[in-house]
């Protein structure tokens, strides 16, 4: 990605209306060449560029991010960026590389930690265990194009998957499990609802505490019906669309309030 905006000093009329602001950075971004997810700057870069304040820039880029043309994000890497186009999240099962290399988007993992011990009430429940098992725990930030795009917290059953935590993490689990651990997956439940980012998700996802984002919680069953994986994914929903695909009755849609 391109940090380019501070190399630029624009024309722009000094009363630095909103339309007059967005009508620049507009400008720029098409003059420039931009491609999606090309950083633009910071915002205080920007207000200073252009010699307006911060508050009259801000203004122009809550418009700019409300018609999806650029996209902020917070944090010590964070910025205004060119609007990378939507990912989109297909519920078919498959890891989330394939949906992303499909895509022609460029996929990267950082893993946040790992650790084995008993499971808490709701784990346990999903995956049918009795009270003195164990489980992994696996809790990554995937990020697509160099931006972060889910933050993902994985369960998996420690007497199925042997040695799992000193396999390479930063791979695409559903890869590992079937060629190293041969498994044969059947049903896959998915409960799509939408949630605010609490401060620690903010941070890692890179937007504003309260930012929407869409929560999908998975439990993936073996083909013999065992349950093997209990997961809590968050999106941020700026980047990401969600379709369901069915096919005749081998769907089925629950809507809750």
């Amino acid at each position: 990605m391109r940090d380019t905006y501070d190399e630029v000093l624009l024309p722009i009329p000094r009363h630095g209306t909103t339309d007059a602001l967005v009508t620049t950075i507009r400008s720029f971004i098409a003059d420039r060449g931009l491609q999606p997810g090309d950083r633009i700057g910071a915002e205080r870069e920007i207000a200073q560029t252009l010699g307006v304040s911060r508050w009259a820039i801000r203004r122009a880029l809550e418009y700019l991010e409300h018609q999806e043309e650029i996209l902020r994000t917070h944090g010590r890497n964070g910025g205004v960026f060119a609007a990378p186009k939507k990912l989109v999240r297909s519920t078919p099962l498959a890891g989330l590389p394939r949906y992303l290399q499909a895509q022609g988007v460029e996929t990267g993992t950082t893993v946040l930690g790992t650790q084995a011990g008993p499971p808490d009430d709701e784990s346990a429940k999903q995956l049918a265990l009795d009270v003195d098992a164990w489980i992994f725990h696996i809790e990554r930030l995937r990020l697509a194009d160099g931006l972060p795009l889910v933050l993902e917290r994985a369960h998996f059953p420690c007497d199925l998957f042997p040695g799992l935590l000193e396999q390479s993490l930063g791979e695409s689990l559903y890869d590992i499990l079937e060629t190293r651990y041969d498994i044969d997956r059947g049903v896959a439940i998915e409960t799509i609802t939408a949630t605010a980012a609490s401060r620690e998700v903010a941070g890692l996802l890179q937007v504003s505490v309260g930012a929407p984002l869409i929560s999908i919680t998975r439990t993936t069953q073996l083909d013999n019906g065992r349950p093997f994986e209990y997961s809590h994914e968050l999106y941020r929903s700026d980047r990401t669309a969600v379709t369901v695909r069915s096919d005749g009755e081998s769907a089925h849609t629950t809507i809750e309030p």
